[in-house]
């Protein structure tokens, strides 16, 4: 069937396996999935009731312009509300982005190891992708992505923590990149992973929002808030951006259950802490157990360890699903040799590690 040509560039997105497919499959009860990156404390019990409330008004359409949730976020974040933009998860505003600054005789710059849905949407719109080499580390190297930089380059996409490495860019680098790109390009930092970070030298791009008018900033409500399954994210700019983006976010693209459990999740910062607290003590612990395992981990500031396996990162992800344990390889984000897996509850941790334990000795 003729279609856009542009697709056929596209490698599509490979999520995680879900629980529901590996019961199905196995024939197994009970199992654990640390591919996604998700809350494993699920949702706050606040946001749970908040869309559960929701419920009633499902035959009317939600608050296409989120009046509260724009607001909060704008308290929030020191910022007037004609910046801020609410999208179905960060996903979405990268998409949107491409539509309004891609095109075919225009640029995207990408690191080697980072997000695939930034080159889903430059491809979407015909625009050349160009992918800088990575750190040694695997992570983001300024200095690589200045020189994919030219004329015709709109966006470059940095997500900070990285994912699926989970390094980061520093004050230092963050400020360099800023200073040296064209102000007619934009740099998106992707701050999905802001509320894991504990590096004392990482900086968020929202202090340098007021003096750069072509940065853009994104978070999402499905890592530390456990909102994954209702699809909510924002972005924050200028506002000259933010009403280019409005113009073409479909109306009422974020449901009524997603609005008021995103209000809610963000008044329960008790739920939040929890979150942190469990990451910053069992991430350390997941990174041990499994470099005691053969599996050479890199350093993290996400809510999960990537490592290099002493297997091929398939067999072991297919050992693992047996003892219903789903992990993610990483072959489908360039590095076949690797996996990356969430930080668990401690149970969780624990049966991780039993079953490497059966599996590589």
């Amino acid at each position: 069937m003729p279609h856009n040509g542009n697709i056929d560039t596209i490698q599509p997105y490979q999520p995680g396996k879900p629980i529901e497919e590996v019961e199905r499959e196995l024939g197994l009860h009970s199992v654990i999935k640390l591919a996604s990156n998700e809350n494993p404390l699920g949702p706050s019990p606040e946001a749970v009731r908040a869309a559960g409330k929701a419920l009633s008004r499902a035959a009317l359409y939600p608050d296409s312009a989120a009046y509260t949730l724009t607001r909060k976020l704008a308290a929030k974040h020191g910022v007037p509300p004609d910046s801020v933009i609410i999208g179905t998860g960060s996903d979405q505003l990268f998409m949107l982005l491409a539509l309004v600054l891609l095109n075919p005789q225009a640029n995207a710059v990408i690191s080697e190891f980072t997000f695939p849905t930034y080159a889903i949407a430059a491809h979407s719109v015909g625009a050349e992708l160009r992918v800088a080499k990575a750190a040694p580390g695997l992570g983001h190297e300024v200095d690589h992505l200045l020189a994919a930089v030219d004329s015709a380059t709109r966006i470059v996409f940095i997500d900070n923590p990285n994912n699926p490495v989970g390094s980061y860019l520093g004050r230092p680098a963050i400020t360099r990149l800023l200073e040296a790109v064209p102000r007619d390009t934009l740099v998106v930092l992707d701050e999905a992973y802001y509320e894991f970070v504990d590096a004392p030298d990482y900086v968020s791009g929202l202090e340098y929002l007021g003096r750069y008018p072509n940065l853009m900033v994104t978070r999402t409500f499905s890592k530390a808030y456990g909102l994954a399954g209702f699809r909510i994210g924002y972005g924050l700019g200028d506002p000259a951006l933010i009403r280019l983006l409005q113009r073409v976010r479909l109306p009422f693209s974020v449901s009524h259950p997603a609005l008021l459990a995103a209000e809610a999740a963000l008044d329960d910062e008790a739920h939040l802490a929890q979150t942190r607290r469990l990451v910053f003590g069992e991430r350390p612990h997941l990174a041990r157990l499994l470099e005691q395992h053969r599996i050479r981990t890199l350093p993290s500031q996400g809510n999960f360890v990537t490592g290099q396996t002493p297997i091929p990162s398939r067999s072991l992800f297919e050992e693992l699903l047996k003892a219903g344990i789903i992990i993610r390889p990483l072959a489908a984000m360039g590095l076949p040799d690797h996996v990356r897996i969430t930080v668990g509850l401690p149970d969780q941790n624990q049966a991780l590690a039993k079953a490497l334990e059966a599996v590589l000795g």
